[in-house]
């Protein structure tokens, strides 16, 4: 099923929905045409191998993307830290993770081999990384100069 977010318009109050590719751009209302911003979601956002070039290559913001197991323990404990994260990046990094478990092209493209690791990608192309387990301080501090 395909995540949508929703906007509503200033000019005549329709509630527009958009497919959550979208997210932190700007729209059209379908009803009168008038501008409209789609918000930027302030939660990591779940990305597949068949959404990725969608969400994370149309980006116009740089995406740190999280590449995570539901079986990796250090995974499990950087679900807040990275929930923290996108909370306080809003507007200026989208956060994203990707279940290396189902999903296989998107990790081999770029060579992960652990989890979690960390990739700050700006229309694809990857900016740093880190791998690993870290506090919220330290996961923004590393990728801070491409931010």
């Amino acid at each position: 099923m395909t995540q949508e977010i929703f906007a509503r318009c200033g000019s005549c109050g329709t509630l527009n929905k958009a497919p959550l590719m979208r997210a932190g751009m700007a729209g059209k209302c379908g009803q009168c045409g008038a501008a409209i911003n789609f918000p930027a979601p302030q939660a990591p956002v779940s990305v597949t191998d068949s959404s990725f070039d969608s969400y994370v290559g149309a980006a116009a913001e740089p995406v740190l993307l999280e590449f995570w197991s539901p079986t990796c323990g250090h995974c499990i404990r950087m679900e807040p830290v990275l929930e923290q994260v996108a909370r306080e990046l809003t507007g200026r990094v989208r956060v994203a993770k990707l279940d290396t478990s189902v999903n296989s092209r998107v990790p081999s493209i770029y060579g992960i081999s652990g989890t979690p690791s960390f990739v700050l990608l700006r229309r694809g192309k990857e900016q740093a990384r880190a791998v690993g387990a870290m506090p919220k301080e330290e996961l923004i501090k590393r990728f801070s100069q491409y931010i």
